[in-house]
């Protein structure tokens, strides 16, 4: 299993590891990159986890 590091955009500057393999999509915001997974929240909602990095440095990272 690979894991790739992103730095969280929350209140704090905490790293996350994200499975590739379980991304389904990268949406930009301002300010922020929302990294899709396939594990759905308990209300059916997509899960979701907001990154600094930009948009173009999230599809790298993962794609490498």
């Amino acid at each position: 299993m690979r894991l790739v590091p992103f730095h969280y955009a929350g209140s704090n500057d905490s790293l996350i590891f994200i499975n590739p393999e379980h991304v389904i999509a990268v949406r930009s915001f301002p300010g922020s990159t929302h990294i899709y997974v396939s594990v759905l929240q308990k209300d059916g909602g997509p899960s979701y986890y907001p990154v600094r990095e930009s948009i173009d440095d999230v599809v790298k990272k993962l794609a490498s």
